[in-house]
């Protein structure tokens, strides 16, 4: 029997060192050191002890690669919501600012309305008499009182001077009623163009308001697309790469147990030969 082939295996395995990849390596250099030295036991002590890694190795890489991808997946959507924050931060504001502005425009309105208002109307005070002007009827019957005094006719004058009294309340009254009217028409005209001025504003801040908020909305629906888009690549590329690597960990399983078969038959068969030299001998 070839003693240089010792079918006794050992426990003599490389101690392990520096990380686990490396130390695969080490292992199976010495595996096929081993293999060559016909140590075969200890050589399958190795082969085992590889099986073990490997198979540590890739549930490492597994978990190593989920936690990345998980950790993607958290950035994408802190990214997102500081990016969704930013756009309300930025659209609160500018609509704020809107309103704020189209309060200003408006109370400027009202004020200039208020001041408007004032000055035509002391306007209307101001040109439109008190007392109207004295009526034909009027001016003749005051130069009747006069002549009628002169004439020392007295008490006609007295009836003409109570005629002329009554006839100048009366009048009064009717200028009067009439002048309020009018007064009162024309502040009227003034108030509802004021109030139709009012009103096209008023309209167009709710138009301004209403655009804002549609391309708000516009712009909220394009930033949660991007998201969307954003996710979607993401999980793609990241199923693509688990699946490469179940196939690259299938392939590696697969090589193994191949080499695993082809080192029994070497086994079997170098067992076989020593067993025919023995009786040989």
């Amino acid at each position: 029997m070839n003693n240089s082939r010792s079918t006794k295996g050992t426990n003599n395995l490389p101690v392990q060192t520096g990380d686990i990849e490396e130390y695969i390596q080490i292992l199976y250099d010495h595996q096929k050191s081993c293999e060559k030295a016909g140590k075969y036991l200890e050589a399958d002590q190795a082969k085992k002890r590889l099986a073990e890694l490997k198979k540590e190795l890739d549930q490492k890489n597994k978990y190593e690669v989920k936690d990345r991808h998980t950790n993607e997946k958290q950035e994408i959507e802190k990214a997102h919501l500081d990016e969704f924050n930013q756009f309300n931060e930025f659209w609160d504001q500018k609509m704020a600012e809107f309103d704020q502005e189209a309060q200003r425009v408006k109370e400027q309105v009202l004020q200039r309305h208020d001041e408007e208002l004032k000055q035509f109307t002391d306007e209307l005070e101001n040109s439109i008499p008190v007392k109207p002007k004295d009526s034909a009827e009027l001016l003749s019957l005051r130069k009747t009182e006069e002549s009628l005094a002169r004439q020392e006719n007295y008490q006609e004058a007295h009836l003409t001077q109570q005629r002329i009294l009554s006839m100048e309340r009366d009048e009064y009254e009717k200028w009067n009623a009439s002048r309020t009217t009018k007064i009162r028409n024309l502040i009227s005209q003034l108030k509802l163009k004021q109030t139709n001025e009012l009103g096209a504003l008023q309209q167009r801040i709710l138009s301004g308001q209403e655009e804002q908020r549609k391309i708000r909305s516009q712009e909220l629906e394009k930033l949660l697309q991007k998201y969307q888009n954003v996710r979607k690549e993401l999980t793609s590329q990241q199923n693509q790469e688990i699946t490469r690597l179940d196939k690259t960990m299938k392939n590696q399983s697969i090589m193994q147990q191949s080499r695993m078969n082809s080192s029994k038959m070497i086994n079997s068969q170098m067992k076989k030969g020593d067993e025919e030299n023995f009786y040989i001998k």
